[in-house]
C-alpha cells in the first residue's frame, strides 16, 4: 500500500548511498581565460570600481535611504573566479559599507564549478569582502525573464539592488530560432523590477559581444527605431548619428544600414540604440538615464575585425515628484523638468567616444604592465596554479603577447 497514493516507496533503496555522478572536486586552476587578460583587468577598475565609487560616495552623501542599512546590494554573473565581487568587494568594505550578492552561473549545476564556486565565496566571505548571506544560484541569467521562475523570484526576494553587472560572454540578442527566453527579456525585466522598488539612483554594467551575426536582426531593427524616434525629434541627434556611422550625403537611414558593415561603427550604432532603449523606457517610469564611459575591445582571433565586445555603463536616477495640487488648495508650482542634461546627446556623445581598450593598452605599455601586475595578484590570491602563472608572466609580463 502507498500512504502517499502516487508514488511507490521501497524501503530497501532508501538506505542506499546515493550514486554520485560527479566528484565535487574544485576545478584545477591551471589555465588562463579570456578574462583574465590587463584588458579585463581595466575594464574592472576603470568602468565597474571607478563608476560605484562616484555612486556610492553620492548616496552616502546624501543620507540616501537605500543605503542607510550600511549594505549595497550586488546582482552578477561572478564566473568561477569571482573577481568583480572582489574588486566591487574591496571598495565597499573601504567606505565601511557590507556587499551582499546575488550571482547567477548556469555552470553550477557542475559539481567541480559549483565547488569552486562555494570555495571562492567561503574565501571572499572570511576575508570580509562580503556578506555570508551573499548567494549564487546554478541558473541561466535568461531565466529571470520568467516572472513565474524560481531565478526571478529570488532576485525579487533580494531586490532592489545598487549595482547590476551582466557581464556576457555572448551576445544579450543572439539569434535563435527556439522560443527561449533572451538576455534581452531578462533585462527588461530587472529593469521593470528596479523601477519599482529603488528610489535612489543605480547602475548598470552591460557587457556584450556584438558582430552582425551575433545579434539577432529583430533586436537590430528595433533598437535603430529607438534612435530614428529621437532623430525625428532631434536635427542635432539625426546629424549627429550620420555623421558617427554613416558617410558623407548619407542620409540616417542608409547610414544605419551602412553601420552593419564596420565593426567599430556597428558597436557605436549598437550601443546607442541600446542606450535610447533604456532611456525611452525609463522616462514612461519617470526616470533618466545617464551614461558613463564607454570601452570595447575584440573578441576575434588577434582582433582582425576589429572590436567585437561593448562594455556599457548606465546610471539610473529617479525624476523627483511634483505634486500638483489637482483643486487649488495650496500654491504648488510645478517645476520644470526640462533644461537639465541631454541624457540622448550624452548618450551619442558616449557611443562615438567608445575607447577600444585593446589600441589604447598597445599604445601604454606601462599601464598595461600595471593592469597585468594587479591581474596577476588576482590569479595568485584566487589560487591559480604556478603553470598558470608561469604562462601569464610570459604573455603579459615578460613582454610576450
Amino acid at each position: 500500500m502507498n500512504p502517499e497514493g502516487d508514488v511507490e516507496f521501497d524501503l530497501g533503496d532508501s538506505v542506499l548511498p546515493e550514486e554520485v555522478e560527479e566528484i565535487a572536486i574544485p576545478l584545477p586552476l591551471v589555465a588562463l581565460q579570456p578574462w583574465h587578460r590587463p584588458r579585463k583587468q581595466f575594464i574592472r577598475e576603470r568602468q565597474w570600481v571607478r563608476c560605484a565609487e562616484m555612486l556610492l560616495d553620492r548616496l552616502r552623501a546624501s543620507n540616501a535611504p537605500s543605503l542607510r542599512s550600511g549594505k549595497v546590494n550586488y546582482l552578477t554573473l561572478p564566473g568561477v573566479d569571482y573577481f568583480d565581487v572582489e574588486v566591487i568587494g574591496r571598495l565597499a568594505a573601504e567606505r565601511d559599507l557590507d556587499l551582499e550578492t546575488l550571482g547567477f552561473m548556469a555552470e553550477a549545476v557542475n559539481e567541480p564549478v559549483k565547488a569552486r564556486s562555494q570555495f571562492r565565496s567561503e574565501a571572499l566571505v572570511k576575508r570580509g569582502l562580503i556578506t555570508d548571506t551573499s548567494v549564487t544560484y546554478p541558473y541561466r541569467v535568461e531565466e529571470l525573464a520568467r516572472k513565474n521562475g524560481q531565478a526571478y523570484r529570488n532576485a525579487h526576494a533580494r531586490a532592489p539592488f545598487h549595482i547590476i553587472n551582466i557581464d556576457a560572454c555572448g551576445s544579450i540578442a543572439r539569434p535563435s530560432p527556439q522560443p527561449s527566453p533572451s538576455l534581452m527579456e531578462a533585462l527588461f525585466r530587472l529593469l521593470e523590477l528596479q523601477f519599482n522598488t529603488m528610489r535612489d539612483p543605480w547602475l548598470l554594467y552591460l557587457t556584450t559581444d556584438v558582430r552582425r551575426e551575433t545579434v539577432d536582426p529583430e533586436v537590430k531593427r528595433a533598437l535603430d527605431e529607438a534612435i530614428k524616434q529621437n532623430a525625428s525629434e532631434s536635427d542635432e541627434f539625426c546629424q549627429g548619428v550620420i555623421a558617427s556611422v554613416g558617410d558623407p550625403g548619407d542620409g540616417l537611414v542608409q547610414a544605419l544600414v551602412r553601420a552593419e558593415a564596420v565593426p567599430t561603427k556597428l558597436l557605436t550604432k549598437f550601443s546607442l540604440g541600446l542606450a535610447k532603449w533604456l532611456i525611452h523606457n525609463a522616462v514612461e517610469h519617470r526616470w533618466d538615464v545617464k551614461c558613463r564611459p564607454f570601452f570595447c575591445y575584440s573578441t576575434t582571433g588577434e582582433g582582425e575585425r576589429g572590436p567585437s565586445m561593448p562594455c556599457l555603463a548606465f546610471e539610473f536616477r529617479p525624476r523627483p515628484l511634483n505634486l500638483r495640487d489637482v483643486h487649488g488648495v495650496v500654491e504648488a508650482p510645478v517645476d520644470n523638468e526640462e533644461g537639465g542634461l541631454d541624457y540622448s546627446m550624452e548618450a551619442l556623445r558616449r557611443s562615438q567616444e567608445m575607447t577600444d581598450v585593446d589600441a589604447l593598452l598597445t599604445n601604454d605599455a606601462p599601464l598595461k604592465k600595471d593592469l597585468a601586475s594587479r591581474q596577476r595578484g588576482l590569479l595568485q590570491g584566487a589560487g591559480y596554479m604556478e603553470q598558470a602563472l608561469r604562462e601569464f608572466d610570459e604573455q603579459f609580463l615578460g613582454g610576450v603577447e
